[in-house]
């Protein structure tokens, strides 16, 4: 086991020397801590193969900090060491997912067959995770080169996803390179296929997918005029691997009758997609049709540009003559409360949407605090602080809530969201659009070559701010910089969480069906 390391986290590490010299002298290098906050930093700034965590120490228990060491290490094996034979116990601790249990006192050689167990496993899951890759290398690009429509995009968008699960929090990560190069030219590919597209189908009566104004009118309202009672569960900026790895949480109360994927509209930004998304209406004709709701999208603008979602769903039930009928936006943990104390009054509704903000808050905290750009370092990061949230969110058990009272549920989202990697130098007028991926004005000055999509912005359903406006959009990584400022921006969002361009983790979203079980 030489080179192997594990951390061991115990108050009474002091009283362990026999037990890590016997360890050292099998191969082992043996880091220590004597509480959670040392052991996280610890995991923040060192790659360690497992984690000996003792259940009862002063302060926070192993327990308490179990969670925040899956969030930094996810597929992390972690044995809980403890005193305690309590049943309950045993039962939480096997719950949050480790991968032992021993009990004291533990003999060295106890310890040294329960890692030698554990890391032999993760060494054959890698090397056949690796094996397995490196043999579907040549067909996964083939399916890249050969993508020309729809379905086979949506298929190889899920193939790199399954691949970049598989190989995440292993020594799999050799592939990493590899994988993260295939990503790369997936997007760069689909960017030019969908620009070529996208306009022509968004204006088709014959579309190949669905689109952001469409949804609603397409599948939920046919379902709630049928009779059954339905929940609209809508998170913002989620994607298709996050909805994966929230899957296993929603089986516990419902079962997944459909699990489809629809194109968010462009820009893949909320002020678009999701008003899109809830009035069943174009940008542009939501603009024309109630100007006075809608909020022009300038640095300067006044007002929240999402404050009249309630205001277009009402139009769009009005249309659809649903007549009971509500709406919530949930922005954190005291308002996730505060919504699943009012469940109670929405019970005789037919059609209950929620807008749940968290991801995106997440997402957007990425750029401005550090601790959360350490923790969601990498989509493997984002997805686990996506898993530990929901599963200590009042929401959880709020679902299963809504299983029990009857109501089918719809989980979607209205876009997702790229890791930003390559500045694009743009310049402008003060009045435009001040978002990363996209720009609306006039005046506009860039390299073509670095634009994913330059349009009419009437073209493809969007409200122009002044004559002339042209719509630009990135593609694949790309985010726009301002020249004169270049240096200062390229570094601060060079990494961050961005939406509203062109890219298959933005527009190839979920879109789920469920019924209690």
């Amino acid at each position: 086991m030489d080179n192997t390391r594990i951390l061991w986290v115990d108050d009474e590490v002091e009283n362990l020397k026999p037990h890590i010299i016997f360890l050292e002298s099998k191969g082992f290098q043996v880091l220590t801590a004597t509480n959670g906050s040392d052991a996280l930093s610890i995991l923040g700034e060192n790659i360690v193969d497992a984690v000996l965590l003792d259940e009862h120490m002063p302060g926070q228990s192993g327990l308490d900090i179990l969670p925040d060491i899956k969030i930094l290490r996810p597929s992390l094996a972690i044995i809980m060491v403890t005193k305690s034979e309590e049943e309950g116990l045993m039962e939480q601790a096997i719950g949050e997912d480790i991968a032992d249990y021993l009990l004291k006192p533990v003999q060295p050689r106890q310890i040294l067959s329960s890692l030698m167990r554990l890391l032999d496993r993760k060494q054959l899951v890698s090397d056949r995770s690796i094996s397995a890759y490196q043999s579907g290398f040549r067909e996964l690009s083939e399916s890249i080169n050969d993508a020309d429509s729809w379905t086979s995009w949506t298929a190889v968008y899920k193939e790199l996803i399954k691949w970049d699960k598989k190989l995440s929090g292993s020594d799999a990560e050799s592939m990493r390179p590899m994988l993260d190069h295939q990503k790369e030219e997936a997007n760069r590919i689909f960017s030019r296929f969908w620009a070529e597209n996208y306009s022509f189908w968004l204006n088709s009566l014959d579309s190949p997918c669905d689109f952001s104004h469409q949804i609603f009118q397409n599948k939920v309202s046919p379902h709630v005029k049928s009779g059954k009672k339905s929940v609209v569960l809508i998170f913002d900026n989620l994607r298709l691997d996050q909805w994966l790895e929230l899957q296993p949480f929603f089986n516990e109360s419902f079962r997944i009758e459909s699990d489809e994927l629809y194109a968010s509209i462009l820009p893949t930004a909320t002020q678009y997609a999701r008003n899109s998304l809830i009035s069943g209406l174009l940008p542009l004709e939501l603009s024309d049709k109630y100007p006075q709701y809608w909020v022009p999208d300038v640095m300067d603008a006044d007002g929240g540009r999402n404050a009249n979602e309630s205001f277009f769903l009402s139009k769009w039930a009005e249309k659809e003559k649903i007549e009971n009928w509500s709406y919530a936006k949930v922005t954190n943990h005291s308002s996730e409360q505060k919504w699943v104390r009012q469940w109670t009054s929405k019970k005789n509704d037919d059609l209950v949407v929620v807008v749940v903000n968290f991801i995106d808050m997440i997402s957007h905290a990425k750029t401005d605090q550090s601790i959360v750009r350490d923790i969601a370092n990498s989509d493997s990061g984002f997805r686990a602080l996506t898993h530990s949230w929901w599963k200590n969110s009042p929401l959880r058990l709020w679902i299963e809530s809504v299983a029990s009272d009857g109501f089918d549920l719809f989980v979607t989202t209205d876009h997702g969201t790229i890791s930003a990697k390559k500045p694009i130098p743009i310049k402008g007028p003060k009045n435009i659009s001040a978002n990363m991926r996209y720009k609306i004005g006039r005046g506009l000055e860039f390299s073509s070559k670095d634009i994913g999509l330059s349009v009419d912005p009437k073209s493809i359903g969007l409200p122009s701010i002044v004559l002339g406006d042209k719509a630009v959009f990135a593609s694949e990584s790309g985010y726009f910089v301002y020249p004169n400022q270049y240096n200062q921006y390229a570094g601060k969002f060079e990494g961050s969480y961005q939406h509203g361009g062109i890219s298959m983790e933005e527009i190839i979203i979920p879109f789920a069906q469920l019924t209690p079980r």
